[in-house]
């Protein structure tokens, strides 16, 4: 039941985007607010332990994320937040895009590690980031799943979640 209220309240919060609604970049501050609602949906990661997120090319939304050092993502707790140019020796729980420069072998590492990709510019979405986390020309907060790089993630979402994304295959 906490689980459909949080849906409700994400829902009244985004409101709803249909397919064809214009989406420009998250700025960082909410970004970073997104994942930490949403990722709460994905069981593999919010089942419990430690989560940790590399940001690939974005300091600011870097920034952001590590406010959130220690804080309860369901029933795992963001342990760490790192970031830099290339990509990272050992695989955190989510690897954010935060540019498009490294786009290719930012997908082919989060399908080799099993791990979620996440971005705040909507258009990497439909070129296989999973997760995306965009502000409509209305001005609210989008979220847009890509099902396809999902599956490739071998990502488990709560279905809740899929009632107030916008999806895409």
């Amino acid at each position: 039941m906490k689980s459909l209220t949080h849906v409700t309240l994400l829902f009244f919060i985004l409101g709803f985007t249909g397919v064809g609604v214009c989406q420009e970049s998250a700025p960082p501050n909410i970004a970073a607010a997104l994942t930490m609602k949403v990722v709460k949906y994905e069981r593999n990661i919010s089942g419990g332990g430690e989560v940790s997120i590399y940001v690939l090319g974005n300091p600011e939304v870097q920034a952001q994320l590590a406010q959130g050092i220690g804080k309860k993502i369901g029933s795992a707790v963001l342990k760490s937040v790192e970031g830099g140019d290339a990509l990272p020796g050992n695989p955190p729980s989510i690897l954010f895009v935060g540019s498009p420069s490294k786009l290719e072998s930012a997908l082919e590492y989060t399908r080799g590690q099993k791990i979620l990709s996440a971005t705040n510019i909507p258009d990497l979405v439909p070129k296989g980031v999973t997760l995306g986390l965009a502000v409509g020309d209305d001005g609210k907060p989008r979220i847009v799943i890509n099902l396809t790089s999902s599956s490739e993630e071998n990502l488990n979402w709560n279905a809740a979640i899929m009632k107030v994304a916008q999806t895409i295959k």
